[in-house]
Parts: C-alpha cells; sequence; structure tokens
C-alpha cells in the first residue's frame, strides 16, 4: 500500500520563480536553467519509477516515495521505500540519456552522450550508502532492521547500460525501470523468515513520516539581485509580464489573454522570493495595482490567513493557499 506519494519537488517551484522574476548575469542564468532541467528530468524519472511501481503486486509492501530524514547532522535522501516483513528495499531512480558504463571499482558511473564524456558519482555507491544510512536511522530509533537491500533505477528508455568490468552488483543492482518488478521478485524469493511485524512496520512508516523535511532552497544564499525583481502579473499564454485588471478579468497588454486567476501565481511568486507574509501594500506595488482597494479584495477572495489591524494586516498562506502544490 502507498503510504507516502511522491510530492512534486519544492526546488523545482523555486527555480521557476526566480527564472520568472530575476534579471541575472549570464553564468547564472545558464546556471539555474541547467539546474532546472536536471531536476525536472529527475521528477520525470521518479514518476516513470512510481508507474511502474503501481503495476505490480505490491500489496504485502509499505511504500513511501520521496522521503529526506535528517541523521547525524545531514539528511538522506531515498526516492522510493518498500518496506516489508522480511526486507526493506531502496529505490534510486536515475534519468541519465546515452551510454552508461558503470565502474564500481573506481566508484564512478561514465556516460556517452553526442560524443561527450562525463563522470558521475557510482549510483550503486550512492543508494548502498541510503541504505546504510537508514539501517543507522532505525537503530538509533530503536528498531531491528531487517535486511535492507537496494536498486538503481533507470528510467531513460533510450539509455543503454553496459558493464565493462562485468561486475556482480551493477549485474543484480542496476537495471531499467520497468524490469524493477522482477528484481524486487527475486528479493522475494531470497528472504523468506518475517523480521518486522506489521506493527513494527506501521511504528516505522510513522517515523519516517513524522521525520521527513522537505528540501527548500536557500534563496539568500544565491547571490539574487533582490533590488531587481520584474513585478506585475505574468501572462500565463505569452509569459510577459503586465496583466492589467479589467472588469473582473486580467488582460495581457501584449498578446490580449484573459484570465481570472493569474494573480494567484504572482502572489506564490512573492510567497517564495520574499517570505510567506504581505500586506495588502505590497501587494499592490509587486502585481502593479493602482488601487489599494482592489488589491484588498483579491487578497480576502483567496481566503488567506491574516493576522493584525485592519490598516497594518499581514496575509499568509494558510491551509486554503497551499504554497507548494
Amino acid at each position: 500500500m502507498i503510504e507516502k506519494n511522491r510530492d512534486f519537488p519544492r526546488e523545482i517551484t523555486v527555480l521557476k520563480a526566480i527564472l520568472r522574476r530575476f534579471t541575472l548575469n549570464p553564468q547564472l542564468q545558464t546556471d539555474l536553467e541547467s539546474k532546472l532541467s536536471r531536476k525536472s528530468a529527475g521528477y520525470k524519472g521518479e514518476k516513470e519509477l512510481d508507474y511502474h511501481l503501481s503495476q505490480f503486486d505490491h500489496t504485502r509492501f509499505y511504500i513511501l516515495h520521496d522521503l529526506i530524514i535528517p541523521h547525524n547532522n545531514t539528511h538522506f535522501q531515498i526516492d522510493s521505500l518498500l518496506i516489508s516483513e522480511t526486507f526493506m528495499l531502496v529505490i534510486d531512480s536515475k534519468n541519465f540519456a546515452g551510454t552508461l558504463d558503470f565502474h564500481p571499482e573506481f566508484n564512478y558511473l561514465l556516460q556517452t552522450l553526442n560524443g561527450i564524456e562525463k563522470v558521475y558519482p557510482d549510483p550503486i555507491l550512492q543508494t548502498r550508502t541510503q541504505a546504510a544510512q537508514l539501517k543507522s536511522f532505525l537503530i538509533k530509533n530503536h528498531f531491528s532492521p531487517p535486511p535492507i537491500e537496494f536498486l538503481v533505477s533507470i528510467s531513460n528508455s533510450q539509455a543503454i547500460i553496459r558493464n565493462p568490468g562485468n561486475h556482480h552488483d551493477v549485474r543484480v543492482r542496476v537495471g531499467k525501470t520497468p524490469a524493477v518488478a522482477y528484481k524486487i521478485q527475486s528479493f522475494n524469493d531470497k528472504y523468506k523468515n518475517g523480521v518486522l511485524s506489521i506493527k513494527e512496520i506501521r511504528k516505522i512508516t510513522k517515523l519516517l513520516l513524522k521525520s521527513h523535511e522537505p528540501y527548500i532552497p536557500d534563496i539568500s544564499s544565491m547571490n539574487l539581485p533582490m533590488d531587481q525583481v520584474k513585478k506585475g502579473v505574468q501572462c500565463p499564454e505569452c509569459q510577459q509580464n503586465g496583466m492589467k485588471k479589467i472588469y473582473g478579468n486580467l488582460i495581457c497588454e501584449k498578446c490580449g489573454h484573459l484570465s481570472r486567476d493569474a494573480h494567484i501565481e504572482a502572489l506564490r511568486d512573492f510567497f517564495i522570493i520574499f517570505g510567506p507574509a504581505i500586506t495588502s501594500r505590497q501587494f499592490s506595488d509587486f502585481l502593479q495595482i493602482s488601487s489599494i482597494h482592489q488589491s484588498k479584495r483579491l487578497l480576502l477572495a483567496l481566503d488567506l490567513d491574516s493576522s493584525g489591524s485592519t490598516k497594518g494586516r499581514i496575509y499568509t498562506p494558510g491551509k486554503n493557499f497551499p504554497l507548494w502544490d
């Protein structure tokens, strides 16, 4: 059963807001666009893994996707974790393209794409480390964990996986995402004796869910020109800033697109960049709305949480304005 679904990565939401709202120097623009591309591809691969895991009989497993767990003054991340009475399985999803040569003897992966070679840390070692961190975390929290296995799932359908050293770990631990279910079955066959009771599994699941800390990038550490934020409501059709409020709608002066709710994305950008609190005057300034009364009406219509007097009222997202959905 699925105990935790995969969340949309908050890092992607933050990167998109930054790229929408800042004019950056060419190097930083390129770096952030590249990071966004990698994170988006990684998320796509993780969702591919979720789909294939949903296709096999997983009634004996408790499944948790996308865990980030604090432990020993750091964090460890698990893309997908399967827990049964006999073993646990950590699965790490990779969306690498091209030809992938695994070299576990030297702890690296060599990717060849369009004639260019690039070296990455060994995904097998990364996933082995995640399994070891999970074991340490459980022991620290007074659980006796069952055997913890691990797999590396390659989601790119066009990728070519090679094992030049004919290593056992590459053969056993690495596979294309559609084959993951078959590799899971091999662990089912290997482990027959129950180690965990259902009650213990539920306790472990509850602990992991309680400990999970979603990652949010620290904007203050990114050297952004905070005094040069692009203001206004961005048109969802042509992506230009500067939509105007006319008779209950927002209209784009460039392409003529009409929207009733484009201001919601602009408000979300403000919260992400400046923090989750805004006044009606800040709302007017950031969205470039000339009427303070119109701004107040828009804020009230969003059913935000608020505090303070009428004049100095501060609005925050609250449960009715999910910042990260």
